[in-house]
């Protein structure tokens, strides 16, 4: 996009649980100008994660056990605000 920085690198990745659903891993990592003031992980639309960082931190990791459907579609969205308001995202879909 152009005109759009990204700074903050934002991943999720997914693994099946053996006893029901997935489990969820998302990490976030700042760049050298910016922290981390929140961290989001919404899982098939319905928020599973919300937390907001007094003092703002430069790394993140959060894992989720026993999210979404098998078999069946899922997605995940990690939205990481920085400490100016800036969100970063990633996505991922699975069946």
């Amino acid at each position: 996009m152009e005109g759009v920085e990204v700074f903050m690198d934002v991943t999720s990745s997914h693994a099946r649980n053996p006893a029901v659903g997935w489990d969820i891993t998302a990490a976030a990592k700042a760049d050298k100008d910016e922290k981390i003031a929140r961290a989001q992980i919404i899982v098939d639309d319905f928020p599973e994660y919300d937390k907001e960082f007094s003092p703002p931190v430069t790394n993140w990791q959060q894992q989720l056990h026993q999210q979404g459907q098998y078999p069946g579609d899922n997605t995940v969205r990690v939205v990481v605000t920085n400490d100016k308001g800036e969100d970063s995202e990633s996505d991922d879909s699975w069946n």
